[in-house]
């Protein structure tokens, strides 16, 4: 029988979710190739989380990124604010945004350093959509669980509670921002052993996250730059505003402190940076400043 004819759009589409052919599809009905993705119910016992994010050409990568990495990106900053959450990623999608035929070839090679990523996270791409943009562009949504009424948020911070961080900061730039690891199993042990009052990932700085954390939570609080965990070859200024960390920032009740302490159980650094006040003694920060990447400036 004759192969009915593919326009380009289903042709290019063909060859870049190609990497997702041999992927889990534990729990999906329906996925790539169908109107909508039909997933199996979870269990009552999980609370759903949602996520969407985006990576642009020219804003989050440049045209001499490597586009497996740019791809990677794209799914790593998402997986990123599910760890925030404590959360176990179920299935995503994406959306691509193709200038032109010729940056469709570069579209395939970020597919295939996302489908690694999602690979080692046992994630199931589902679906997505296409769409013609004046720059490369990648969008991800993401769907994950949580056991239920577990998952902090960014409002749980009380005075007296300790400020944690994980990993090291300042060093994501000219490379660590393509290729850093979600911490995801952090996120999760943590969540499960309720240890945070209140967490989220470090995208834009210290400097702009930690104040989010402090409105939601209308608390002050003081932070100690000599603690603050530095990358090789920064300084406390990038550490504190440069972003694009990706490490948790969150807090923990003083009676849980010694436990946290003791069981934690990965190579990945967790250092105190300071600790939670009553909002009427204000932002102590030895003087650095309290700004970090700002989309909209």
């Amino acid at each position: 029988m004759k192969k009915l004819p593919l326009s380009y759009e289903d042709l290019w589409i063909q060859r870049w979710t190609s990497p997702f052919s041999r992927q889990s599809s534990f729990g999906v009905r329906h996925g790539l190739g169908h109107d909508c993705a039909v997933l199996s119910s979870f269990s009552k016992n999980l609370d759903l989380v949602l996520k969407t994010d985006a990576v642009v050409e020219g804003i989050h990568f440049t045209h001499s990124t490597p586009a497996a990495l740019a791809g990677r990106k794209a799914l790593a900053r998402a997986l990123s604010d599910l760890a925030a959450a404590g959360a176990t990623p179920r299935a995503a999608l994406v959306t691509a945004g193709c200038p032109n035929l010729r940056s469709a070839a570069r579209l395939r090679q970020a597919y295939r350093g996302l489908s690694l990523l999602a690979k080692k996270f046992h994630l199931p791409i589902v679906g997505g959509e296409t769409v013609r943009t004046r720059q490369l562009l990648l969008s991800i949504s993401l769907l994950g669980t949580v056991p239920r009424g577990l998952s902090p948020n960014r409002a749980g911070a009380k005075p007296g509670h300790l400020l944690f961080v994980t990993g090291k900061l300042g060093g994501s730039w000219p490379r660590r921002h393509l290729t850093f690891t979600p911490r995801i199993a952090e996120g999760q042990w943590l969540v499960r052993n309720k240890f945070p009052s209140a967490m989220l990932d470090l995208s834009d700085g210290l400097g702009a996250d930690l104040p989010r954390l402090a409105r939601a939570s209308r608390i002050g609080f003081r932070i100690h730059p000599k603690q603050l965990p530095l990358a090789p070859g920064t300084n406390l200024k990038l550490a504190f505003t440069r972003g694009e960390d990706y490490e948790l920032l969150f807090s923990v009740p003083p009676k849980l402190i010694p436990a946290l302490l003791r069981r934690w159980p990965f190579s990945t650094p967790l250092t105190p940076i300071g600790s939670c006040l009553p909002a009427r003694q204000g932002y102590h920060t030895g003087r650095l400043p309290l700004r970090g990447y700002d989309h909209l400036r």
